[in-house]
C-alpha cells in the first residue's frame, strides 16, 4: 500500500518543533556557522560550505545592529562583510552596494562600523575600497573623515621620516 502525495505532505503539518526559532538571529547564526565548520554537507565543496559559513556570519553580524540601522544599511553591510571576506575581492565595492549605503539614514553608523571592521584604523585604500566618500551625504562627517585619514597618513610619513624639521612638531611621535 502506497501513499498519496497528499497524504505524505499532510504527515508534515502536524510536525512542530516549539523551540526552533522562527527568525534567524545573531546566537541562530552563531550556532549555525559553528556546525558549518564542524560538519561536512553532503554535495557541498569544502570550499562551498566555508563560503556558506561566511554568508552565515554576516547575517549575524547584520542581525546583531538591526535596531540600530535601516534596510538599506543592513543590506549594504551584509554585502560589505561578504565582499572583504571574498578571497577574490579586487577592487572597490559595487555601485549597488554603493547606492544602499548612500540611501540609508544610518550613514553613521555605517562608517563607524566600517572603520571598526579596519580596527578603527581605515586608510585611504580601505576608504576607496567601501566607498565611503561615495555614499557619504553628511559634509560635516565627509570632511571629518577626510581629515582623520590624511592626519593618519601623514602620521606614517612623520614617523617614518628621519628628519624631524620635514613634520609639524604636534604630529610627530617618538
Amino acid at each position: 500500500m502506497t501513499a498519496t502525495r497528499k497524504e505524505l505532505h499532510s504527515s508534515y503539518d502536524d510536525y512542530a518543533d516549539d523551540t526552533e526559532p522562527e527568525a534567524v538571529t545573531e546566537e541562530v547564526a552563531s550556532n549555525l556557522k559553528e556546525l558549518l565548520m564542524k560538519k561536512q554537507i553532503p554535495l557541498l565543496s569544502s570550499r562551498e560550505q566555508f563560503r556558506l559559513a561566511d554568508i552565515t556570519e554576516c547575517i549575524g553580524m547584520v542581525e546583531k545592529h538591526r535596531r540600530s540601522i535601516d534596510d538599506n544599511a543592513g543590506r549594504f553591510l551584509l554585502f560589505f562583510r561578504q565582499h572583504v571576506l571574498s578571497e577574490k575581492h579586487q577592487g572597490p565595492i559595487s555601485w549597488r552596494e554603493i547606492i544602499w549605503a548612500f540611501h540609508s539614514g544610518s550613514q553613521d553608523i555605517l562608517v563607524d562600523l566600517v572603520s571598526r571592521h579596519f580596527s578603527g584604523k581605515m586608510m585611504w585604500q580601505h576608504a576607496k575600497e567601501c566607498g565611503v566618500f561615495m555614499w557619504m551625504s553628511d559634509i560635516t562627517a565627509l570632511v571629518r573623515s577626510s581629515l582623520c585619514l590624511q592626519s593618519a597618513k601623514l602620521l606614517i610619513i612623520c614617523t617614518a621620516c628621519p628628519i624631524r624639521s620635514c613634520c609639524p612638531e604636534r604630529i610627530y611621535q617618538d
